[in-house]
C-alpha cells in the first residue's frame, strides 16, 4: 500500500526526524518531495510504502507528528526483480606495488526473469568509506570516480563486460586509472 498526505505547517529541519521515525515503524519505504501549493505555500508530500496492516498506525503516527487532517491510500502494483548480493575481493596499489587497501566489497546485482544480471551496483555506504580511506592515503580520488571503477570491475566480472582501450600502452590485464597525485591506483 502506498499512503499519501501533504504537509504545510512543518520546516526541513523536521523531515530527517520524520522518515527515520517511519523506518522504525517498518515502513518498506518513505519519499518526501517538496511542492508548492496554494497561496504560494511550501509543503511536503510524504509518500509512504508500507503493509496494509500498518495504515491506520502509519496515518496516526503522521497525524500526532505533522497535524495533517488526513492520509490517502493509493493502490499500487509492484513489479519486483530477483536480486542477490556478492563479494568481491579488491586490493588498490600504487604505482609502486604499495597496497593502499585491500579488502571486499559487496554489490547489489538485479536479475530478469531469465535470471541474466541487469544490473550491478556498489552500496554506496562501501564506496564512501572506501573513498574517504583512499583520500587519506594521499590519493586525489573523488566519490563518482570510486564508484564508476568499482562498477566497472564488477561488470567484468559478474557480467562478462570488458572496456578494451585501443590504443594505449597500458597492460590491460591490469587495468589502470591516471589521477593528478604522484601515484597511480592499480585495481586488482
Amino acid at each position: 500500500m502506498l499512503l499519501m498526505t501533504n504537509v504545510d505547517n512543518i520546516n526541513c529541519d523536521h523531515i530527517p526526524y520524520l522518515i527515520d521515525e517511519l523506518m522504525k515503524r517498518d515502513a518498506k519505504n518513505v519519499h518526501v518531495v517538496p511542492a508548492i501549493t496554494k497561496k504560494g505555500r511550501n509543503e511536503y508530500i510524504f509518500l509512504i510504502d508500507c503493509k496494509e496492516e500498518q495504515i491506520e498506525d502509519f496515518a496516526e503516527f503522521m497525524a500526532m507528528e505533522t497535524g495533517t487532517l488526513g492520509v490517502r491510500i493509493l493502490q499500487n502494483k509492484h513489479y519486483p526483480f530477483d536480486y542477490m548480493f556478492k563479494k568481491m575481493e579488491l586490493s588498490f596499489e600504487s604505482g609502486n606495488n604499495e597496497v593502499l587497501w585491500e579488502g571486499v566489497v559487496n554489490f547489489k546485482i538485479v536479475c530478469n526473469r531469465k535470471g541474466e544480471n541487469i544490473s550491478i551496483r556498489a552500496e554506496y555506504e562501501e564506496i564512501k568509506d572506501l573513498t574517504e580511506c583512499l583520500r587519506n592515503t594521499g590519493l586525489n580520488i573523488s566519490l563518482y570516480e570510486m564508484k564508476e571503477m568499482l562498477e566497472q570491475r564488477a561488470l567484468e566480472q559478474f557480467k562478462d563486460v570488458f572496456l578494451n582501450c585501443k590504443g594505449n600502452d597500458l597492460d590491460l590485464e591490469t587495468p589502470m586509472l591516471r589521477f593528478s597525485v604522484d601515484k597511480s591506483i592499480y585495481v586488482k
